[in-house]
């Protein structure tokens, strides 16, 4: 039985047809790996911005969990 490709997402086929109309470089390249990642980075800094907020947490109740005993 012949495995079958996953299918694509749409940004997926969108960024396949961008990139393929355009000659991206190397430095080109890195540049838009470099922006994906800091999208992501923020998007995760966001998340846990609310999250801190919904827990109510602090950099105090952060360093007092982490003096917690958990072997108890």
């Amino acid at each position: 039985m012949a495995a079958t490709a996953p299918k694509l997402s749409p940004i997926q086929v969108h960024l396949l047809r961008f990139f393929s109309e355009r000659n991206v470089n190397e430095q080109e390249t890195q540049e838009l790996q470099k922006l994906m990642a800091q999208y992501y980075a923020d998007k995760a800094d966001r998340l846990m911005e609310n999250i801190w907020e919904e827990k109510n947490l602090s950099e105090t109740k952060m360093l007092e969990i982490l003096e917690q005993d958990l072997k108890k």
